[in-house]
């Protein structure tokens, strides 16, 4: 009896066994079956959203063309006396009216040959010399004199309508569509960046640390700058008699911003002896790396422009791109700078 019933058991065991081995079978070609039809559809979905956003861009695209540089089409078929070919596909451009027997022209020319460099850099701003002189060898001497790289037409040469002029220099700034910006005395072309692509715009950056390449050759009478700051402020008065009060409080008040930002302030001057420098900045409180203008590594600062006869600043980033340039009265505008570009 006992032996009967093990082996019904046993029997009722071979038949589950044989029963889930055929379910498995039965189920494994279904689940993968159901898995390649999932991986097709999100495929295929991944297909139809791709072909909307390839459709929806084409559209687009169809939609709003590229605007034609109505300025760069008209010039051409000029050509340039001093063999340079301008950026004709460039979104601004201006255009300066100016002559080698000008003494206002004379006075303007190595600032604008100085943002000029800015504007190349920039690759959306191009400048065209418009000479009055009588022959091309005048106005290429013109501009060999102030190392101006732009390139230059004589007058009578094919160029967009230009507001008209009662002397020289003069400077118009458009857009390449031809719509004029501002249009006045030459001078305006040092707000070129403003009326153009931005104040604060950061132009030629390509985030090699430089700056604090160039701060290790340099000898400071007092504080140390760091090597690895994000901006850089040059800050540069001819001699200490002429450093704005004013403007030297309101950057010492800011000092733990500078820090929360990443800038340090490098103050120039000229002075009797080093420790005139260190001694000005520590009644002040002001927790400056300074150096004396003549140390020759300051001329190798990168981003740092031509130290005249007044009072300017410099903001750069850590590759030597200029952020804020101008007069020292620019100073307090850091910050704006900093927001601008974060």
């Amino acid at each position: 009896m006992v032996l009967a019933c093990s082996s019904v058991i046993m029997k009722l065991h071979l038949h589950l066994i044989t029963l889930l081995a055929g379910l498995l079978v039965w189920g494994l070609p279904v689940s993968t079956a159901l898995a390649d039809d999932n991986d097709s559809s999100a495929l295929a979905g991944k297909k139809k959203k791709k072909g909307k956003k390839s459709r929806k861009k084409s559209a687009e695209s169809e939609e709003t063309p590229a605007v034609e540089s109505v300025v760069g089409a008209k010039l051409k078929g000029n050509k340039f006396f001093n063999n340079t070919s301008p950026n004709l596909n460039a979104e601004y451009f201006i255009f300066l009216k100016s002559a080698s027997w000008c003494k206002p022209c004379n006075m303007e020319m190595p600032s604008v040959a100085e943002e000029y460099e800015q504007m190349k850099r920039s690759g959306k701003v191009e400048l065209i010399l418009l000479s009055h002189d009588q022959t091309e060898e005048a106005a290429m001497g013109f501009l060999k004199k102030y190392g101006a790289t732009f390139a230059g037409l004589m007058k009578g040469a094919s160029i967009p309508d230009l507001p008209p002029s009662k002397g020289i220099p003069n400077a118009t700034i458009m857009k390449a569509d031809g719509t004029v910006i501002q249009s006045g005395h030459g001078s305006i072309i040092r707000s070129w960046k403003e009326k153009t692509i931005g104040k604060y715009a950061i132009i030629g950056d390509d985030g090699t640390p430089r700056v604090g390449k160039a701060l290790k050759k340099m000898k400071f009478t007092s504080g140390k700058p760091s090597p690895k700051a994000e901006y850089y402020l040059y800050v540069y008065v001819p001699d200490l008699e002429s450093a704005p009060e004013p403007i030297i409080s309101q950057l010492v008040a800011s000092q733990k911003e500078l820090k929360k930002a990443k800038a340090e302030v490098i103050f120039i001057a000229e002075a009797e002896t080093p420790a005139h420098i260190a001694k000005y900045l520590k009644s002040r409180k002001a927790r400056f790396a300074g150096i004396q203008k003549s140390d020759e590594a300051v001329a190798e600062l990168p981003g740092i422009g031509t130290l005249g006869t007044t009072p300017q600043v410099w903001m750069v980033t850590q590759s030597g791109a200029v952020a804020l340039s101008g007069g020292i009265e620019l100073a307090p505008e850091w910050q704006e700078a900093v927001k601008a570009n974060e």
